[in-house]
């Protein structure tokens, strides 16, 4: 039907491109060989028949609109391999389909008639590699970013032990001198009784004694600190002996203490009152916790300032309130305030103590089934509540 058409393009029946020429009409003007042997459409078959036939999906919109305008002069444009991947149905040996990339120039044809030359090039081969570039790309990019976590968890791991190893030397640091400040003291009254012969009143002498026992006393709190701290460790918790009681009564044995030692703080007690307010818990561990928190009140706020003790209760828990005027807490300290060996403010020499107390404090609440919170902003004082179930009492 056109026999002028195949000496007019047959020089591209020798490019390895495939190259196909169609008109207004979509009929197809040329047919190189290269597109025989991909499509095994042959050219006679092909030349003077509309392309949708062997080819339909060239119709659709996607296609259609971006053709029909080089037929008018319009620019070359492409069909690129990532959104139109299989241009042309062009199987490969073992039937998978051929990957192009296909660019459509205007061009006038024999008789001064506008034709499309469409010319189709295979990068199946260059999109293969392509990919096998990206994965191995994005593979290595995973294993770099993997050595570099590594290395980022081996100077976290490093750091890690380096704290540990400062809170190893800073606890014995305290343990030792925590330990050797009572025993000093427990040694030099002992020596002045033995030595001073009549020198020291009975008075004076009962007055040593007393220190020594107190001091005494200070040592047996700190090896039992570090006896239970081992026994959390070892998830053994500490032995409760539950009976029931009155916290209420409790907490003023313990406030009366520390007011016999002339304490320079003022306790105000507002505690709940009546008849019926047993709650079953161990003695001995609740007073623990209550003088850990208490000191801590009197320890980081000012002398002359209050500490307020409450209680409330409903049907099923006992809530316990110490607040005092101190100093306050940062977000940070609040974080880490049941860390073990950790002292709010570490600067301050004059506060003693291993800072295993709050830690022991939340051990013995939680083997009660209770709980414990504090609030606290710098400058405006500490509140601790401690939450205790009522163990179905009524």
């Amino acid at each position: 039907m056109y026999p002028d058409s195949g000496q007019h393009f047959s020089i591209l029946d020798h490019s390895p491109i495939g190259h196909f020429v169609l008109d207004e009409q979509f009929t197809v003007h040329f047919w190189n060989r290269c597109l025989e042997v991909w499509t095994g459409h042959n050219r006679i078959d092909m030349v003077g028949c509309n392309i949708l036939d062997s080819f339909p999906q060239l119709g659709e919109a996607k296609y259609r609109y971006r053709i029909e305008p080089i037929f008018h002069g319009g620019p070359p444009i492409t069909f690129s391999a990532q959104l139109h991947k299989h241009f042309l149905t062009a199987p490969l040996p073992g039937g998978k389909k051929r990957i192009q990339q296909t660019v459509v120039t205007a061009l006038a044809g024999p008789s001064g008639r506008r034709l499309a030359l469409f010319s189709v090039q295979d990068v199946t081969s260059l999109t293969e590699v392509v990919g096998q570039y990206t994965s191995a790309l994005t593979q290595l990019t995973a294993e770099a970013e993997e050595r570099q976590q590594e290395v980022t968890r081996r100077k976290e791991a490093e750091e890690s032990l380096r704290e540990l190893n400062r809170m190893k030397n800073e606890f014995i640091s305290s343990v030792a001198h925590e330990i050797n400040t009572p025993l000093t003291s427990i040694l030099g009254y002992a020596e002045l009784i033995q030595t001073a012969g009549d020198v020291f009143s009975a008075e004076k002498k009962s007055g040593f004694v007393d220190d020594i026992i107190e001091n005494a006393e200070n040592l047996v709190r700190i090896i039992d600190d570090l006896l239970d701290i081992a026994r959390f460790e070892q998830g053994c918790g500490v032995e409760l002996n539950k009976t029931a009681g009155s916290p209420e009564a409790l907490i003023e044995k313990v406030v009366r203490r520390f007011s016999d030692q002339k304490d320079p703080h003022r306790f105000e007690l507002e505690l709940a009152k009546g008849d019926n307010l047993q709650t079953v818990f161990d003695p001995l561990r609740i007073r623990q916790v209550l003088e850990n928190i208490i000191s801590n009140a009197v320890k980081y706020s000012p002398a002359d300032s209050t500490v307020t003790i409450r209680t409330r209760r409903d049907e099923a828990r006992l809530c316990i309130t110490v607040a005092d005027q101190g100093a306050g807490m940062s977000e940070e300290q609040l974080a880490r305030v049941f860390d073990k060996f950790y002292r709010g403010d570490m600067a301050n020499t004059g506060v003693r103590g291993l800072g295993l107390g709050m830690s022991i404090v939340k051990q013995i609440i939680e083997q009660h089934d209770g709980s414990i919170q504090i609030k606290s902003v710098p400058g405006r004082g500490t509140t601790v509540e401690v939450t205790l179930p009522r163990c179905g009492l009524s």
